[in-house]
């Protein structure tokens, strides 16, 4: 495979985590909002923390896709017609509806980018490897952060 096409594989797999990474900040957001309950307030902390946290990550995945000679995509069309993650309930939220949106969430996303970490094209690209390796260490983070509240 050519140099070429390792960066068009690498920048797609890349849109692909854009778009459910902004989604689930996203929905973090929306959560951030609406939860309610006994632990209300570490739980509303929690949710801002980690959309500012996948915000970060959507941030340095679309000036990646960029870098390899994409077009980030991350609009409104775009989240809601090609992420893959479950829609979040509208209105009010318990603490434990949330917990579990986002650790479904935060799982579907790090098992994805596990698998493409372990495709042998992402050998021949050590910086976009990095890249997804820090977003899967904080994914998989956020994730314990998570249970560990239920």
């Amino acid at each position: 495979m050519t140099s070429t096409q390792l960066d068009h594989l690498a920048a797609a797999a890349l849109q692909d985590a854009l778009i459910d990474v902004a989604e689930l900040a996203s929905q973090a957001r929306q959560a951030h909002w609406n939860v309610r309950g006994a632990t209300f307030l570490p739980m509303h902390r929690w949710l801002d923390e980690l959309a500012e946290t996948l915000r970060a990550h959507a941030d340095t995945l679309a000036e990646r896709i960029t870098t390899l000679g994409g077009w980030p995509d991350a609009c409104s069309e775009t989240l809601s017609a090609r992420n893959t993650l479950e829609s979040l309930p509208s209105g009010r939220l318990t603490t434990s509806q949330a917990l579990t949106a986002m650790e479904t969430g935060l799982e579907r996303i790090a098992t994805v980018v596990t698998s493409w970490l372990r495709s042998p094209a992402m050998g021949d690209d050590p910086v976009t490897a990095d890249l997804l390796t820090s977003l899967c260490r904080d994914l998989q983070a956020q994730q314990w952060l998570a249970r560990a509240q239920q």
